[in-house]
């Protein structure tokens, strides 16, 4: 356990009033941002030690919101004003990703007010920001994967695909596909060194995690990747229907037409009569044939023939 000595916490009526605590003073703030500009952070109180929480850990944190209108704890991921106990990486929010990846920054004792941009976390466009003064009381950092077993690493595995899941039925989309990479991350790891008897849990689970990122990703039109993750599930499963259905419309999406419907009778041919299939096929057919009108009209109005 990385720990510091007893400090009093401040409460959300001395937030306009707090100083920097005489033992350690930092009378100009050291302002740093992350090499990715999702934050920034001023230190009022530095730190005691060198090590850092990473994904994974247990802290004991105070998240104070400098600017709290509108802003519910739902939306930040982790309880607010008052001393608590979380773990990084299970806020499942877009606050708590940015909060997630300061606290990684921060040794125990530190506190810091941390601006993150709106625009950042889906709430807006523009420079406006959103700040809280946090502190980093105290933390004991989780076991890095590879010092971890199979039976380990895939039940870690398992815990993130089915918050993955939870996001997902909750409608939040990103939070859902990083914990689909995360367990993906971790699968990668187990390899070739995947003991015979959990070959099968394993490949099940890449595959559900493949198809289920490429829900989310179809959901935020980000087409290359759905098609990308559904061609890596039917390398495990060619006969994944869903996966078919998913790299057929975004095949369509993106205007590969001979590509979108390969995978689309491929799919009705596994399973004939599915709804969802047929009517995207009838959407196909639409499009291409708009697209030949389109291609017919303009070379007709090069060559100057007829333009119908």
């Amino acid at each position: 356990m990385v720990t510091m000595e007893d400090t009093p916490m401040t409460t959300p009526s001395e937030v306009s009033m707090e100083t920097p605590h005489p033992q350690d003073p930092v009378p100009h703030p050291m302002r740093w941002e992350a090499p990715n500009r999702s934050f920034t952070k001023y230190i009022l109180e530095k730190g005691k030690g060198i090590e850092t929480p990473n994904l994974g850990a247990t802290c004991v944190v105070q998240i104070i919101p400098l600017v709290s209108e509108g802003l519910e704890q739902g939306l930040v991921g982790y309880p607010m004003y008052e001393e608590s106990e979380i773990t990084l990486g299970e806020g499942d929010t877009e606050i708590s990703e940015a909060l997630d990846a300061c606290f990684e920054t921060m040794q125990a004792a530190e506190v810091c007010e941390v601006e993150v941009g709106k625009k950042t976390v889906g709430m807006g466009a523009g420079d406006k920001f959103l700040r809280f003064q946090v502190q980093l009381k105290e933390f004991t950092r989780k076991d890095e994967p590879w010092h971890l077993g199979s039976d380990e690493l895939l039940a870690v595995a398992a815990h993130h695909k089915n918050k993955g899941t939870e996001c997902f039925k909750a409608a939040r989309i990103r939070p859902a596909i990083r914990r689909y990479s995360r367990a993906l991350k971790l699968l990668v790891m187990l390899g070739k060194d995947i003991p015979e008897d959990q070959k099968t849990a394993y490949t099940n689970m890449r595959v559900a995690c493949y198809q289920n990122v490429a829900a989310c990703q179809i959901k935020l039109n980000q087409h290359d990747f759905v098609i990308k993750n559904c061609s890596k599930a039917l390398l495990l499963d060619p006969g994944l229907v869903k996966a078919l259905y998913r790299r057929g419309c975004s095949y369509t999406a993106i205007n590969e037409f001979d590509k979108a419907r390969e995978d689309l009778q491929r799919a009705l041919e596994i399973e004939p009569g599915n709804r969802a299939t047929i009517e995207q096929l009838k959407l196909l057919e639409k499009k291409t044939k708009a697209q030949d009108e389109k291609y017919a009209k303009a070379m007709a109005k090069m060559f100057g023939g007829p333009v119908k």
